[in-house]
């Protein structure tokens, strides 16, 4: 009969890191998903107009922005919500499955990285710290309870202490 392993504090309450980015890419997504743009000096940064001059100079292409910002603003709390109940039910009780299905959070944010090339160097200025704090943590999300999800003994079938 195999002994329980005890679980240490940080493999045991690993999931609320992404629990925590899970709310926090939610939450920021509300906004977004209904056209409010939270930082509209960046917009101004990127296309040296206010969001207002934007749309009364060209109609056309502030819409055409407007869809894809809420488009974005949907998607984030789509993720958000995807990342909440995934850590909240199947990352905590260690199923392999949200393990690996949770690696999406970094690479998630590795893209936004290479979205953010193009822009104007003061744009990538204000998001490039804030990207790399949640490919950090989501990491650590995922590799402090490493060895729940990757046991560093493999049992050969019918093999016991």
């Amino acid at each position: 009969m195999e002994e329980p392993t005890r679980e240490k504090f940080y493999e045991k309450y690993a999931w609320v890191i992404l629990f925590v980015i899970g709310i926090l890419i939610f939450f920021g997504g509300i906004p977004h998903m209904f056209g409010n743009n939270s930082d509209p000096e960046l917009v101004e940064i990127i296309s040296g107009k206010t969001i207002q001059e934007l749309k009364s100079s060209t109609p056309l292409f502030f819409d055409l922005y407007n869809f894809y910002f809420s488009g974005g603003g949907l998607s984030d709390v789509g993720v958000g919500f995807f990342l909440i109940v995934v850590s909240m039910f199947a990352y905590r009780t260690g199923q392999k499955w949200a393990w690996y299905s949770c690696w999406f959070v970094p690479l998630f944010f590795i893209g936004w990285l290479f979205l953010i090339s193009p822009l104007p160097d003061l744009a990538q200025s204000m998001m490039f710290v804030p990207l790399i704090l949640f490919v950090v943590s989501s990491l650590l999300g995922l590799l402090l309870p490493i060895r729940k999800f990757i046991p560093k003994k493999l049992h050969r079938i019918g093999f016991s202490k």
